[in-house]
């Protein structure tokens, strides 16, 4: 084979596998053309209800609350679920709001113990760091099948995660609270601790119509800045005074004893629903439950508690009140004014007290005198002076040996006044 030959055949090759390559090249860019078409045509046929169903969620944006009921008032033929949820969410102005707010002499100020004054015994029981999803609606379960009301201190951000939650605490008729919107122990200026506080409150009222003035501060902590905002807004802030320490993550018979060891007549205990694994507070309720019951506690809210105080001590007042009125009105002579009275009772008698008696004594020996044989010339002599001075002063009755002592008598006696001890609270 000659050189001319092979050159021949190498430039044939060539030619070939460029029009081989063309060929592809081709191929692609009608493919990709063919795509690209075809996605095109997709999107200009998009169907209407998707459509609308798009500008319906654009409607909910907007917070102004006539556009919502124009917008919910005006018929549209997809279907409307977004916007009833929505509007579910945010109570309605004719809906009844309900609000917990704390006795007036309790807002503003710091609950730690709660003592009254009768012989009922009272137990409150607390939950903080909710709603939490499994946990929250364990205990909600135990404490429906008890019928015992409790009181839950939310965090926000978990209430924003967990409305459906919230609604089911609201509705089995429990007391909710404020407990800051991030359980933050920091330090915080009066803007930050508003944040935490007002932007929880406000959730909580959106989520299920609740306005609450009881707060709880994070950890117990008193001096961060955000129990002060809290009282300056007139929370009532709530302490405990019986602690389960749950957040040790002990077992469910620890927990038991750390709430039954040291309890007294009027009890707020703390647990926790919420801020990780609470399953040993949870198997521990029944029994704590079942323990205050034996003992004959009665179970009530902070609400409940502190309107009970509030009566007792208004009792307390209005009984001290009138003793004092009795006191004034009561004619019975006073412990001083009785031994005034004995004192002027023994001058008014003085007649009768021993030496007036032992001067009657002698005077009724002069008048026996005339009686005695040895004294019968002095009684000649008398009775003849007597005869010649009738003017002579007669001698005075005889007195009977009583009369040289004289009681008084039992109406001026001193008695001691009623005086009833005042108990603090």
């Amino acid at each position: 084979m000659s050189v001319r030959t092979v050159k021949l055949a190498k430039h044939n090759r060539f030619k070939r596998n460029r029009l081989v390559r063309r060929i592809l090249i081709l191929l692609s860019l009608v493919i990709s053309g063919c795509c690209l078409a075809i996605a095109l045509t997709g999107i200009t046929h998009q169907p209407a209800a998707q459509t609308l169903q798009v500008q319906n969620t654009k409607s909910q944006v907007s917070p102004d609350t006539k556009t919502e009921q124009k917008a919910a008032s005006t018929p549209i033929a997809t279907s409307q679920t977004p916007i009833a949820d929505a509007q579910s969410e945010v109570p309605a102005e004719e809906q009844t709001v309900k609000t917990f707010s704390p006795p007036t002499q309790y807002q503003g100020k710091l609950v730690k113990n709660v003592k009254l004054s009768t012989k009922d015994k009272v137990v409150a029981l607390t939950f903080d760091d909710g709603p939490w999803p499994n946990y929250t609606s364990q205990v909600l379960e135990i404490l429906k099948k008890n019928d015992i009301k409790a009181t839950f201190f939310w965090i926000g951000r978990m209430l924003k995660q967990h409305p459906e939650i919230a609604k089911q605490v609201v509705a089995q008729g429990h007391v909710v609270a404020n407990h800051t919107w991030s359980h933050s122990y920091r330090w915080m200026n009066k803007a930050a601790a508003a944040r935490e506080i007002d932007d929880t409150a406000d959730l909580i009222y959106q989520t299920t119509g609740v306005k609450s003035l009881y707060f709880r501060p994070p950890g117990g902590i008193l001096t961060n800045g955000v129990a002060d905002y809290a009282k300056k807004k007139n929370y009532a802030v709530i302490m405990w005074s019986n602690d389960s320490i749950d957040y040790r993550r002990s077992a469910a018979k620890r927990l038991v004893n750390n709430v039954m060891r040291r309890i007294n007549p009027t009890e707020i205990v703390l647990m926790h629903d919420g801020g990780g694994n609470r399953s040993a507070t949870v198997k521990a309720l029944p029994e704590i439950i079942s323990r205050f019951k034996k003992l004959g506690y009665k179970f009530v809210t902070i609400p409940e508690l502190l309107e009970m105080q509030q009566k007792q001590q208004k009792a307390k007042s209005s009984s001290q009140e009138k003793e004092v009125n009795s006191e004034e009105k009561d004619p019975n002579p006073s412990p001083i004014n009785s031994v005034e009275q004995g004192v002027k009772s023994e001058e008014k008698d003085a007649n009768s007290s021993p030496v007036n008696s032992e001067e009657q004594g002698v005077k009724s020996e002069e008048k026996d005198a005339n009686s005695s044989p040895v004294n019968s010339e002095e009684q000649g002599v008398k009775s003849d002076e007597k005869d010649s001075n009738p003017s002579s002063i007669a001698p005075e009755p005889e007195a009977s040996p009583a009369q040289g002592i004289q009681e008084i008598p039992d109406s001026q006696s001193p008695l001691p006044s009623p005086h009833s001890s005042t108990e603090q609270y």
